[in-house]
């Protein structure tokens, strides 16, 4: 049984779809169970959230492995991993970011690193996902596509190799099955670099009408996420990676899902393909 939380989010809800394919017995802990109706019958659902450590235990009966997101405080999570230790829980899966490695300094990547350090100073043995940009990031454009075929890009003409969730999951669920896995931290990026224009020119072209990309500044791209719902904090260090894009310091490319999955990642057009829907 693998316990996966965050099971209805956008990597989470991946995860817990390719553990069943694969036969794997799966709990999924959420704080509204309803948003798993659709499952009913193929996976357990534990009511519960990252405050909430008594049902995250309950939620760990008989579990062999867990997924774990930087959701919360450190200390709610210190919780959770000395929880998850207590209870011989043979393996960890964090879902970490990019930000660890190549922009440490930003508060993102400060928070990712304490809950890293967190699950291993509790005794796990953890393994850690980090993954550049998704892909999904581009339903940030939806708005203003449907609005006036517009996508604000704050990061110029820099080119970036962001991953599909789709691959970060694969890649998640070989660290917490695979016995035979040996590597603790995992970076995960697309198998090619892009700029957001190309990504527009290919998205134009897949829904068959014009789009514009219209540059904006850091600033502003901060008060869009923030006008989106995301703290205006958490917002400010998103837009560290951008800037780190905008100025060439984004193209890196591993053979991480390759290596690991034996095929090549998804590349943004066929990502986009599978998703064009969303965007009409």
């Amino acid at each position: 049984m693998y316990l996966v939380t965050g099971a209805s989010g956008n990597v989470g809800s991946l995860v817990v779809e390719q553990l069943v394919n694969a036969g794997h017995a799966v709990r999924a802990y959420v704080r509204s169970p309803s948003k798993l109706a659709h499952l009913n019958g193929r996976i357990d659902v534990a009511a519960g959230d990252y405050d909430t450590p008594d049902a995250f235990s309950r939620a760990l009966d008989g579990v062999q492995g867990v997924f774990l997101m930087n959701i919360g405080g450190a200390e709610g999570f210190r919780e959770l991993a000395q929880r998850a230790a207590a209870r011989d829980v043979a393996r960890a899966v964090m879902l970490s970011s990019a930000m660890v490695e190549f922009l440490p300094e930003t508060m993102l990547g400060r928070a990712h690193r304490e809950k890293e350090d967190l699950l291993t100073a509790a005794g796990l043995d953890a393994r850690f996902v980090r993954p550049t940009g998704f892909m999904s990031n581009s339903y940030l454009w939806v708005h203003g596509i449907r609005a006036e075929g517009v996508v604000a890009n704050p990061m110029g003409t820099g080119r970036a190799a962001p991953v599909a969730p789709e691959d970060i999951a694969a890649v998640a669920v070989r660290a917490l099955t695979d016995p035979g896995s040996t590597e603790k931290t995992m970076l995960v990026t697309g198998g090619e670099t892009i700029s957001v224009p190309e990504q527009v020119a290919l998205l134009a072209q897949w829904l068959d009408r014009p789009l514009r990309c219209v540059d904006i500044t850091l600033d502003q791209a901060v008060e869009n996420l923030a006008r989106a719902g995301i703290p205006h904090p958490i917002a400010a260090s998103i837009v560290k990676s951008y800037e780190s894009v905008r100025e060439g310091r984004g193209a890196t490319v591993s053979d991480t899902v390759e290596r690991l999955l034996g095929r090549k990642p998804l590349r943004f057009e066929q990502w986009l393909k599978m998703h064009i829907d969303a965007f009409r």
